[in-house]
């Protein structure tokens, strides 16, 4: 008796977990994000504790041209096009992981962070005007070397961090959680899409739409590395700036394109060469390197193509200009 009652607890903490939010609220909120194209979509909100929730929208299952075509400017090589077909619809948060949130999930597990367990992490200091790296004590997502809100997206937490995320929070909701692939990355991030950024091809065309490294980043950093290319329009920040502060895109999702990048749950391979259903990308091997997608607050042009992939990062490394967000598999608990 005291099994069955214990499972039936079990079951009605997970239920609570997944519809802190109300449902129909968080699917209109979901509609009204995404002026493009996304009525009706279904939105999901989970509760994390401490009256904090988070937002997800249901991604369609669908097909896309994964890479950049080789007219495009500023293409890297491994930028390979291809046919991906994304098989299964799946939900993905609405924005970056912020502080709040990533707060809640310390709060209630007690986790320390990779940055927290070595005392110190890379930050940046502005010397002169040149952002210079600078190893500091104390640095990590409570003090990432900057001035960030509970509602910025958190930063200083690793590909560890955020995988220790998901893991507790498809436990507490029941749900499978997880980082999502690089496939679905770009998929949701193109939203449709087939220009190099989310708004067309002209990287001059971006106000409005993304927090990048522009003429508010200039007037505090003028002294920017030699070559570095900056955004013509003005974003209001220099920094981090709070999640959803830009539009949103087709699938109703905010800065897929800046603010931070965006851990990914692949190790970093090379593109596939022909058509491909749900890739999940290279195998861990000997380089266990982590895919990190998106651009940021610090980045230019090159970097913010919806194509653009980063090399990777050890799943230990942190940094202030990198966080996460989160998918959930449909279909599970539903």
């Amino acid at each position: 008796m005291m099994k069955i009652l214990g499972m039936a607890m079990l079951v009605l903490g997970m239920f609570f977990a997944v519809v802190g939010c109300d449902s129909e609220e968080s699917t209109a909120q979901a509609q009204q994000a995404s002026p493009r194209g996304t009525a009706g979509a279904k939105g999901l909100c989970l509760d994390l504790g401490n009256k904090v929730t988070m937002k997800l929208v249901q991604i369609p299952a669908g097909k896309f041209s994964m890479g950049s075509p080789e007219t495009e400017k500023d293409r890297k090589e491994d930028e390979t096009q291809h046919e991906v077909t994304i098989s299964k619809p799946f939900y993905m948060g609405v924005t970056h992981v912020t502080v709040d949130q990533f707060a809640a999930f310390v709060k209630d597990s007690g986790y320390k962070t990779d940055a927290e367990k070595a005392g110190s992490s890379l930050g940046i200091e502005n010397r002169d005007g040149v952002l210079s790296p600078k190893k500091m004590d104390g640095c990590s997502w409570r003090n990432p070397s900057f001035n960030q809100k509970g509602d910025h997206p958190v930063v200083q937490v690793s590909w560890n961090d955020a995988k220790a995320f998901c893991d507790w929070l498809s436990k507490k909701t029941g749900k499978t959680v997880a980082l999502p692939t690089e496939a679905q990355w770009e998929y949701a991030c193109r939203a449709g899409t087939k220009t190099a950024y989310p708004w067309g091809d002209n990287p001059d065309d971006g106000t409005g739409w993304a927090n990048g490294a522009d003429q508010s980043f200039k007037k505090t950093v003028p002294n920017a590395p030699a070559g570095m290319k900056v955004f013509n329009w003005d974003d209001g920040f220099v920094y981090t700036s709070p999640v959803g502060s830009f539009k949103a895109n087709a699938f109703g999702l905010y800065d897929m394109i800046g603010n931070v990048g965006q851990w990914c749950g692949d190790c970093y391979g090379n593109c596939e060469k022909g058509a491909a259903t749900d890739p999940t990308g290279a195998g861990t091997g000997s380089y266990n390197h982590r895919v990190h997608r998106g651009g940021s607050w610090c980045n230019g042009p090159t970097v913010f193509r919806s194509a653009y992939r980063n090399l990777g990062y050890a799943p230990g490394r942190r940094e202030v200009n990198i966080g996460f967000r989160v998918v959930v598999v449909v279909g599970r608990v539903d």
